[in-house]
């Protein structure tokens, strides 16, 4: 297996932690939705394309099987923190984005550990493409607004430097 830059997912997931520490402490309906939305993108390409690959590949099926039951866990707890939003407010969402803030960080810690090295270089480019293909034309400069929000420095520059040269003039 060559060496892959995995620059791109650990932005995501390092900013999905830093919502859900965000959401947790203050619920607000906006950042919701755009952390709802990525990581709606985020799962559904690692559903669709990622773990039947792996499956089909023969890797360890426990561990896939693991990485599926936690995203099904993950939902309900996305659906039940959208309807607090939507019909009783921002703080009464507050007791399920502790819950789901909790989960989602253990899914994230093992994926990290245990999954990722196991991706080889066809896996991650049908993941790339799908979450590109999720994310679409107009959702590229909602997405690197929401990855790089408060991200500066090098950890900035390292995820723009995998942005090709004319995106990266429309996002930064």
């Amino acid at each position: 297996m060559s060496e892959r830059d995995m620059t791109m997912m650990y932005a995501a997931h390092d900013a999905f932690r830093r919502d859900l520490r965000a959401l947790s402490t203050t619920p607000d309906h906006e950042r919701w939705t755009q952390f709802r939305t990525q990581l709606s993108v985020h799962h559904t390409a690692e559903d669709v394309v990622l773990w039947p690959s792996l499956r089909r590949r023969g890797v360890d099926a426990q561990l896939v099987e693991a990485m599926a039951a936690e995203h099904d866990r993950i939902d309900p707890l996305l659906a039940q923190a959208n309807r607090a939003f939507d019909t009783a407010g921002p703080e009464a969402a507050r007791p399920t984005l502790v819950a789901l803030s909790e989960l989602l960080h253990n899914h994230l810690q093992h994926e990290e550990q245990q999954t990722l090295p196991l991706i080889n270089d066809r896996e991650w480019s049908l993941l790339d493409r799908e979450m590109r293909r999720r994310i679409g034309l107009r959702g590229l400069r909602p997405y690197y607004s929401w990855l790089l929000r408060d991200v500066e420095g090098e950890r900035r520059r390292r995820v723009l430097s995998t942005v090709p040269g004319p995106l990266r003039l429309v996002i930064s």
